[in-house]
C-alpha cells in the first residue's frame, strides 16, 4: 500500500511543503527541524501526506540525524496503517534510533508487525531499566491493560533508600520525558511488586531513610489481562493519576492512567463506529490505495449478501400466497423494519451494559426475561397501530388481514427484542465482537422471522 498524495488547501501548507522539498533536496537537517518546530501543527499532517514515499523516507532519515525523538513523535500524525508503511520503508538504523522514543503501545505493535530479522534489534534498543517490563507486555493483546500500559517506570528493591532513588533519578535523566516520575515502585528479592511511593513524599526525607517505610497503601493495582472497561471502573474510583499493572505472579509490567485509557477508549469507539458502518480493518482515508479501501468494505458487504439472501429465500418459499394477496408484498418490509428497530434497541442496551459491567455474557436468561414484557407490550401497541392502518387501506379486500399482520408484528417484536438482548452476550461468550456482528446478524434474523410470521399466518388463515 502506498500513501497517495493529498491536495493542500492553505498558503501556509504550500509554503511549508516547499520548505520541506528544499531541505530534502539539500539534505539540510537543521533547517528541516526548524521548519517543523515553527510550523502550525494543524498543517503538518497534510504536508507530510503530500510528500512521496521516497521523500518521507529522506525526511525521517534527516530528522534521525539530529532529533530521533522528534522523528518518533511525528509518527503520531499518521494512522496505524500509514505508520506501518513508513516504518517498513525506513532503514533499520533509523527505526532502531527512534524506537525507544515511541509510546509503549506503538513499540509493541511495531515489534509484532515488522520483519523478524529486526525484532531483536528493536528489543535491544529499549533501555535495560524497563526492557523486562516491555518484553512481558508483548504477551498481551492491544485491547487489554497489559497491551496499552506504559513500561517506562522507576523500580527499586525493597531495601532501597532515598539516596538510591536520587541516584536512579540522576541516571535516568536522559529519559525524563518518557518515564513515569510521580511514583517509584518497590519490589522484593524475587521481583514481586510490594507497593509504590510518591516521589513528592520523600523530598524532605534524609538520604538514609528507607523508602519502604513510606509506601502508599491506597494505590490499587490492575491485572494486565483486564479489558479497558474494567480499567475505567478502577480509575474512576481512585484519586491516583496512574496505577501499577501487576500480573498474578506479582511482576509489575508497567503503569497505566487516564492518558492511556482515553486513547484506548477513543480507538475502541472509533473502531466500533467504523464496523457498525460496514468498514473493517481500522481507519479508512481516501488517500489510501483503492485496493486497501475496497477490501475493508468488502469484508462487510460480502457476508451481508449471504445473510440477506437467506432471509429473502423465505419469501420465495411463500410465493403462491403473495401472488394471491399482492398487498403482502407491501406489508412485509414494514413489519421487518419495525421489528429490526425494536431488536436494535435491545442490542444497544445490552452492549452498553456489557461495556460498563452491569451484565456479563452469562446473563442471557436474565436479559431475555427482562426484554420479554417490553417486546410483548410494545408489540401489542405497535401491532394495534399497524392493524388500524392496514384496515383503513386494505381492509375491504381481506377482512382478517389487518388482524393477522398486527399479530405477526407482535410475535416478531417479542422475538426481536429477546434475540437482540441476548445476541451480544452470546457473541461475547464465544469471543466475537458484539458491536461488529450484532446488527447484521439481528437484521437477518428479524427479517426472516417477520417474513415467516406474516406469510405463514396469511397462508394458514386466509387460504
Amino acid at each position: 500500500m502506498a500513501l497517495i498524495s493529498t491536495p493542500l488547501h492553505s498558503a501556509a501548507a504550500e509554503k511549508l511543503y516547499d520548505q520541506f522539498l528544499h531541505c530534502i533536496a539539500t539534505n539540510d537537517t537543521d533547517r528541516l527541524l526548524d521548519s517543523i518546530q515553527n510550523a502550525d501543527p494543524t498543517v503538518l499532517p497534510s504536508v507530510f501526506r503530500k510528500l512521496t514515499d521516497k521523500e518521507r523516507v529522506v525526511t525521517w532519515v534527516l530528522l534521525n540525524q539530529g532529533a530521533s525523538q522528534v522523528a518518533a513523535n511525528l509518527l503520531d500524525l499518521f494512522t496505524e496503517d500509514e505508520q506501518r508503511l513508513l516504518v517498513s520503508l525506513l532503514p533499520t538504523h533509523v527505526i532502531v534510533s527512534m524506537f525507544r522514543y515511541l509510546r509503549s503501545a506503538d513499540r509493541r505493535r511495531l515489534i509484532n508487525e515488522l520483519p523478524s530479522e529486526i525484532k531483536l534489534q528493536l528489543k535491544q534498543a529499549v533501555p535495560d531499566s524497563w526492557r523486562n517490563e516491555e518484553n512481558a507486555a508483548l504477551f498481551y493483546s492491544p485491547d487489554t491493560v497489559g497491551g496499552i500500559c506504559k513500561s517506562e517506570i522507576l523500580k527499586l528493591s525493597e531495601d532501597a533508600s532515598v539516596a538510591d532513588l536520587a541516584n536512579m533519578l540522576h541516571t535516568e535523566e536522559q529519559d525524563s520525558e518518557l518515564l513515569e516520575w510521580r511514583y517509584v515502585y518497590l519490589h522484593d528479592a524475587q521481583g514481586c511488586y510490594l507497593g509504590a511511593v510518591k516521589i513528592r513524599d520523600v523530598l524532605l526525607l534524609t538520604y538514609d531513610e528507607k523508602l519502604i517505610n513510606h509506601l502508599d497503601r491506597t494505590i490499587p493495582a490492575a491485572l494486565p489481562e483486564q479489558d479497558i472497561h474494567s480499567l475505567k471502573s478502577i480509575l474512576d474510583t481512585t484519586l491516583h493519576p496512574v496505577i501499577p499493572v501487576v500480573s498474578e505472579q506479582g511482576f509489575q509490567i508497567g503503569v497505566i492512567g487516564t492518558t492511556q485509557l482515553n486513547k484506548a477508549l477513543y480507538d475502541y469507539s472509533n473502531q466500533q463506529l467504523l464496523e457498525q458502518s460496514g468498514v473493517f480493518g481500522g481507519e479508512e482515508f481516501r488517500n489510501m490505495s483503492i485496493l486497501s479501501r475496497n477490501l475493508r468494505r468488502l469484508a462487510f458487504l460480502l457476508p451481508s449478501v449471504v445473510l440477506s439472501y437467506a432471509a429473502v429465500s423465505i419469501i420465495a418459499a411463500f410465493e403462491p400466497i403473495i401472488e394471491q394477496i399482492a398487498v403482502l408484498a407491501a406489508v412485509l418490509p414494514l413489519v421487518a423494519n419495525l421489528s429490526g428497530a425494536a431488536g436494535n434497541q435491545a442490542v444497544a442496551v445490552s452492549i452498553r451494559e456489557l461495556t460498563v459491567g452491569h451484565i456479563s455474557s452469562k446473563d442471557s436468561l436474565y436479559v431475555i426475561a427482562k426484554e420479554l414484557p417490553i417486546g410483548a407490550l410494545n408489540g401489542l401497541l405497535i401491532g394495534g397501530v399497524i392493524t388500524l392502518l392496514t384496515l383503513f387501506n386494505h381492509g375491504s379486500e381481506y377482512i382478517g388481514l389487518p388482524l393477522l399482520i398486527g399479530a405477526a408484528y407482535t410475535v416478531s417484536s417479542m422475538l426481536a427484542v429477546m434475540i437482540g438482548g441476548a445476541l451480544p452476550l452470546l457473541l461475547k461468550r464465544i469471543s466475537l465482537d458484539p458491536a461488529m456482528l450484532s446488527s447484521p446478524v439481528l437484521t437477518t434474523l428479524t427479517d426472516a422471522i417477520s417474513f415467516f410470521s406474516v406469510l405463514y399466518l396469511a397462508q394458514t388463515f386466509l387460504l
